[in-house]
């Protein structure tokens, strides 16, 4: 008849009980902390990239639908920089965009680029206007030679910065919604150092690839002639096969 009893109206419980529900909430207060601290050292930090959603921005530049949707802007006393088009959403080069290869042209449209590689997704067709056929309506394609190469097939547009993460099995099913919708698809290869770059792939001739949209997220080997379209790297692909069940 001694044992405390927890009575629910009255202000204070036992002393007893008092003790052990201290004791209980600052160990699991303690185990959560420690399990929270456990958790966040072991993820992985997110990868680099910037979508500037909601931001339009005025572009002018030759057009270029193949071998890849790319937009070349020249740039006083510099090189011309190449970016690649898309569409909203999971598409690739929008309906508004094409029919207008080796001609100049204005519009609006957000950035999206991660480190040197930049992407501008094309999303205010009222901006669009052509200028008429260019000049020099000839990409700066430079032949590196033949290679195999083995990395992880990527949608272009999330792993520049639409969408995090943008790599492995989580996004697979956003990659494939993509890579069918059009978006360029890209080899992503690291070095030993972790240090990333994304090969572009296109099939022979610089026509599109064909290939089969469940790779995505997957690692393939990819065998062809390397070039670069300005500094946009290029494989134009002969063979290219998963190496991961």
């Amino acid at each position: 008849m001694d044992d405390e009893f927890y009575v629910g109206y009255l202000d204070r419980s036992p002393p007893g009980l008092r003790r052990w529900a201290r004791r209980v909430v600052s160990t699991v207060a303690v185990l959560v902390a420690g399990l929270t601290a456990l958790v966040a050292s072991r993820l992985q930090p997110a990868e680099p990239g910037e979508f500037e959603f909601g931001v339009q921005t005025p572009f002018e530049g030759v057009l270029f639908e193949t071998p890849l949707p790319i937009l070349r802007t020249e740039t006083p006393g510099g090189p011309p920089i190449h970016r690649l088009l898309v569409g909203p959403g999971k598409h690739g080069l929008p309906e508004f965009a094409r029919g207008h290869h080796g001609e100049r042209v204005r519009f609006a449209g957000t950035r999206i680029h991660v480190g040197r590689s930049e992407m501008i997704e094309m999303n205010a067709p009222e901006s669009f206007l052509s200028l008429g056929p260019a000049t020099n309506a000839a990409t700066a394609s430079t032949v590196v030679g033949d290679v195999e190469l083995t990395g992880e097939l990527v949608d272009t547009k999330c792993w520049f910065g639409v969408m995090r993460p943008a790599l492995g099995k989580v996004h697979r099913a956003c990659a494939v919604r993509c890579l069918s919708g059009g978006v360029p698809p890209g080899l992503l290869l690291r070095d030993d150092a972790g240090n990333a770059v994304t090969v572009l792939l296109t099939g022979p001739g610089g026509a599109p690839l064909k290939f089969d949209v469940r790779w995505a997220a997957r690692t393939l080997r990819a065998i062809g002639r390397l070039g670069v379209e300005g500094e946009v790297p290029r494989l134009e692909v002969s063979e290219l096969v998963p190496v991961d069940p």
